[in-house]
């Protein structure tokens, strides 16, 4: 039972340190020297723990991609390649419900901050010959950004899920494959539910649809690169973005001065902290062993494992509205809990249920751009999202149960 409260204490500060805007890196280190007080852990066994989290290849392999993955947003940023997608979608999709959702899948492939609002002009504009609420413009924007932070490798929620659980990232794309298809299906029919589609009003020319196409596949060859290489080929993520970063240098014709420029601009050190952070406190759960006396403790009380997976990770995605800063509080405790070495569908089951929260979260920032730009009831967002967000919760616990 101490252990449990001592854990509960560093738990609760790092996550009030979250809420209070403190870089989610800072706030577990803090939450790693609360551990280290607490059990009056020796100053060398705290070192050699810091020693551990920065020398670990998991580390620096993390380091390396998110910070190409940054590099990739500027690049198709400043290019506008997102504009000349979206551009080229219009005229070749004719059907207007694709249009609509188009936008933010498409921006949404690339973690952006802010990235909410530069597609919600783009389905005001797809939705202006039909009659629709604000409300389902902002749950269409909304719902249709987060199909990809399940599987795409650009995001960092799945790649610090991997690295903590040791299960191989294209293996776990793989599994939670069904939950972004869910979110598809479940925003199909939710979304554009009593809605026409009629066709575009503007057809594009048969002779202008090849290179239309052609414009489409480009522009979307660097993510869908990223995933061929990781989730088929199964090579590395970091060796992944390298590769793709410098093709994209090399197709774009960026000049050594504009590619330090970029290098430069792009890559946030406080993100970079983040995975120094985390990495850092979970090697204190190890160093402390106070995750071994918790997870004695709820097996000898019989505690519902599937309760705790789910109360766990979505308490904190709703709190803080990052997906990252659940994976890192509660994945290291939760594997710990379920014996070191959990089945893939606990921990996939465990990412459904904090990615719900993060979805929840009214600090989640998609969200409050969202509703800010079409002024709408948040409220009533909420609500359309009840039904699509429990059958994506419904496939996580099938998932579980096979």
């Amino acid at each position: 039972m101490a252990d449990i409260i001592k854990i509960l204490i560093t738990f609760i500060l790092a996550v009030l340190l979250i809420r209070r805007k403190m870089n989610l890196g800072v706030a577990m280190g803090i939450g790693a020297a609360g551990l280290a007080i607490l059990y009056l852990l020796p100053i060398s066994a705290v070192g050699e723990a810091l020693v551990r989290t920065v020398t670990t290849y998991t580390t620096i392999q993390m380091i390396i991609a998110l910070g190409l993955i940054m590099v990739m947003e500027n690049i198709m940023r400043k290019t506008e390649t997102f504009k000349q997608m979206m551009e080229a979608l219009k005229r070749v999709v004719r059907d207007t419900r694709v249009v609509l959702a188009a936008p933010p899948a498409i921006i949404g492939m690339v973690p952006s901050i802010g990235g909410a609002y530069f597609s919600a002009p783009l389905v005001e504009e797809a939705s202006s010959t039909l009659s629709m609420t604000p409300e389902r413009k902002g749950f269409i924007n909304y719902w249709f950004r987060h199909i990809w932070e399940y599987i795409l490798p650009t995001y960092p929620g799945i790649i610090l899920a991997s690295a903590i659980t040791h299960v191989p990232l294209d293996k776990l794309i793989l599994y939670q494959m069904p939950f972004a298809v869910m979110v598809v299906v479940t925003g199909g029919i939710f979304c554009f539910r009593g809605l026409t589609a009629p066709d575009s009003p503007h057809p594009a020319p048969l002779q202008r649809q090849s290179g239309d196409l052609r414009k489409l596949f480009i522009s979307l060859l660097p993510i869908a690169s990223i995933i061929l290489l990781v989730a088929l080929f199964h090579i590395d993520i970091a060796l992944t973005m390298v590769i793709v970063i410098a093709f994209m240098f090399i197709y774009h014709r960026y000049p050594l001065r504009k590619i330090a420029i970029t290098l430069r601009e792009s890559i946030s050190w406080n993100v970079l902290l983040i995975i120094i952070g985390v990495m850092f406190f979970k090697e204190m759960l190890k160093a402390t062993g106070s995750v071994d006396g918790v997870s004695l403790f709820l097996t000898q009380t019989g505690f519902p494992l599937i309760i705790l997976f789910f109360i766990l990770p979505f308490l904190v995605g709703l709190l803080t509205g990052l997906t990252i800063a659940f994976v890192g509080t509660t994945f290291p405790l939760l594997i710990h809990i379920s014996g070191g070495s959990p089945e893939i569908g606990t921990m996939a089951f465990a990412f459904a249920s904090g990615f719900t929260g993060v979805m929840f979260s009214p600090v989640h920032l998609c969200f409050v751009l969202t509703g800010e730009y079409f002024r709408a009831d948040k409220v009533t967002i909420y609500r359309y999202m009840l039904i699509p967000s429990g059958m994506v919760m419904l496939t996580a616990i099938v998932m579980w149960m096979v």
